[in-house]
């Protein structure tokens, strides 16, 4: 449910001849933040949790999950910035680059 979406988001943002490089990185930064994520969050986990009993190992998920979403919620408080010069450079409002399905 996240992933096709900003594929997509990064291939509709990129001229044709560039949409190579752009799926490359795309899928370059997505496998390393899916490793550090995973290694972020175990650490976390195993720092306040384990595996010696059902309390115990249900203590670590808890911090783990909103160390998590504080990394969502501080990923999207990031303001992005826009090109002039990008592919959707003079579109007026309401117009998608091409390619971009437009509803009606």
């Amino acid at each position: 449910m996240f992933f096709t979406p900003s594929a997509n988001l990064v291939m509709s943002t990129v001229r044709p001849q560039e949409q190579g490089i752009a799926s490359g990185a795309n899928n370059a930064i997505r496998e390393v933040g899916g490793a550090i994520g995973v290694a972020s969050l175990a650490a976390v986990f195993s720092a306040q949790g384990g595996y010696g009993s059902a309390s115990l190992f249900v203590d670590g998920p808890v911090p783990a999950l909103w160390v998590g979403a504080g990394a969502v919620a501080l990923a999207l408080l990031v303001p992005r910035q826009r090109t002039a010069d990008g592919p959707a450079a003079g579109l007026a409002v309401g117009d998608a680059p091409a390619g971009v399905p437009v509803a009606t």
